[in-house]
């Protein structure tokens, strides 16, 4: 059996979820585990993905790509984070690529197995499907959050929005961002020399103090 108690702590898509419900689902979805190397994709623009699939341990980013192959990534998921349930389940075509960029073992599972008939009365699957909401709930409010600090016109706008986020959920001008410099970058869709540029002039402004990913915000 692959889904179980000691195998799946700390997973939100099995809160609340018994043992013997677990044994329940491994039965009805068949999950499988596989291993990825860096540099493996899962998927590509156009594919249709089927699975939903949690990331026991390793990193995968979701990437972006123009006509001239300039990439841009869009999330980066690790260690007991889950992704392709909004494609999966939607069955429309993929507009981005799946890149393992660390040794990763994979749980997944087909997501059509959700819908099944037979099972809709199933408690255990009930509660999984709850879990899974409330999973994609929180991350369209991550998303709507991203896409209002990267509408923000200047860089020193989009790096005044994030901060400020931060601030909100931290409750203190002074925390640590869950990024190092070259991730901040990345989040915010810009260059790493031009966001250490734009932080160093903020910096000397007295409008706010950092080292390494540590903030201290500053009143006027």
């Amino acid at each position: 059996m692959i889904l179980n108690k000691e195998l799946l702590t700390n997973i939100p898509l099995f809160d609340g979820i018994t043992e013997a419900e677990l044994a329940r689902l491994d039965r009805i979805l068949s999950p499988c585990i596989r291993e990825y190397r860096p540099g493996e994709f899962l998927s590509h623009p156009e594919d249709i993905f089927e699975e939903i699939v949690i990331i026991l341990h390793g990193k995968v980013h979701m990437i972006s790509e123009d006509f001239w192959g300039n990439q841009n990534i869009i999330a980066e998921f690790a260690d007991l984070s889950l992704f392709g349930e909004a494609h999966s389940l939607s069955r429309m075509p993929m507009f981005f690529s799946l890149a393992v960029v660390k040794s990763s073992t994979l749980l997944s599972f087909r997501a059509q197995k959700l819908r099944a008939p037979e099972f809709q009365n199933e408690i255990a699957l009930r509660k999984l499907c709850d879990n899974l909401m409330n999973i994609i709930i929180e991350k369209k409010l991550y998303y709507m959050k991203k896409a209002d600090i990267l509408s923000r016109r200047s860089l020193r706008e989009k790096i005044s929005a994030f901060l400020s986020e931060e601030y909100r959920k931290k409750g203190t001008p002074s925390f640590r961002i869950p990024y190092d410099r070259q991730q901040m970058a990345d989040y915010l869709s810009t260059d790493r020399s031009a966001l250490s540029k734009e932080l160093s002039k903020m910096k000397r402004e007295g409008i706010l103090d950092y080292n390494h990913n540590w903030f201290h915000l500053k009143s006027f």
